[in-house]
């Protein structure tokens, strides 16, 4: 595999690289959702530019998600914290605040003005579902690259102290800053979630606070307005826009849309993993100028 070996020997120059560097993760979120996500992440990294996998510990593919992640050493994987959709990891009576009759997570409306309560009982129960999600991976032997979430949970301002917490304890030292630049906009017009991106930029400010000084994140970070409609157009205008030091572009990748039962976003996974795949690693970094990096590879040059 002469085309990933050499786009690994360019990722390891690229950590001792200048300030001016433009490094470049490109995190495919939901490893572990479904068999189509899976087989996505694997293809995406080895046929084209993903270098990171977001994994979700309580994903009804997990196992399967496990096994390729150890066939790919080079991809680096993060944990995917969630706190909605999926059912919990504990037993639903050990967290009675975050769990509804059936004993799945709340919807994220519901789940998110829960988080922003305050509430004791609930942050105690929030920590230790987090920290059993974050223990079932690390029991694998993979060793986590960086910390993020569904729907960005993780970065609720309610939470972010509880972020901080877990990873000094397992020694996680990157992290998702998911704001996305407010007045960049690939493509000549405003997504449709331009509402929704202005306000997790306000909610990230106090995350950024607690978090500077104390853990690692990108620069800057891209996917937002496109997630789940990504288009190789997109793709390369992120390569272009990205400023010196580390930027992160999210995407949700899969060989097919098709959901495991119970589960459903209307995502376009599929046209995610054409726009990932359109260009080698190799022939990416040479076109567009960036390296591309896992969490832990460009952290030299992240934020801190």
């Amino acid at each position: 595999m002469p085309q990933l070996t050499d786009a690994m020997t360019n990722i390891q120059q690229s950590v001792r690289s200048p300030a001016s560097a433009r490094l470049l993760i490109v995190n495919a979120d939901d490893f572990g959702r479904s068999e189509a996500v899976n087989l996505g992440v694997a293809e995406g990294f080895r046929r084209g530019i993903v270098t990171s996998a977001s994994l979700v510990a309580a994903g009804p593919y997990f196992d399967q998600a496990v096994e390729i992640a150890k066939e790919l050493p080079e991809l680096g994987i993060g944990i995917h914290l969630v706190a909605n959709e999926y059912r919990p990891i504990l037993p639903p009576a050990r967290i009675p605040n975050l769990v509804n009759r059936e004993g799945r997570f709340y919807s994220r409306p519901h789940q998110f003005a829960k988080m922003a309560s305050l509430r004791i009982s609930l942050r105690r129960e929030l920590l230790e579902e987090w920290d059993a999600q974050i223990a079932k991976i690390l029991a694998t032997g993979i060793k986590l690259t960086h910390i993020d979430g569904h729907g960005h949970c993780h970065a609720h301002p309610a939470v972010a102290d509880i972020v901080l917490q877990l990873t000094r304890k397992y020694k996680i030292a990157h992290v998702r800053l998911p704001a996305e630049p407010i007045w960049w906009k690939p493509g000549l017009n405003f997504s449709p979630r331009f509402v929704e991106k202005t306000v997790l930029n306000i909610a990230t400010r106090l995350p950024r606070q607690v978090w500077k000084g104390r853990l690692n994140f990108p620069n800057s970070f891209y996917g937002f307005s496109q997630g789940g409609r990504m288009s190789a157009d997109v793709v390369q205008e992120v390569a272009r826009s990205a400023p010196p030091g580390v930027s992160e572009l999210m995407v949700h990748v899969a060989v097919s849309n098709e959901e495991a039962p119970g589960f459903w976003t209307g995502y376009d996974y599929a046209g995610d993993l054409r726009a990932v795949t359109t260009h080698s690693k190799q022939q990416f970094e040479k076109e567009f100028g960036v390296s591309l990096v896992t969490h832990v590879q460009g952290g030299l040059n992240g934020l801190k």
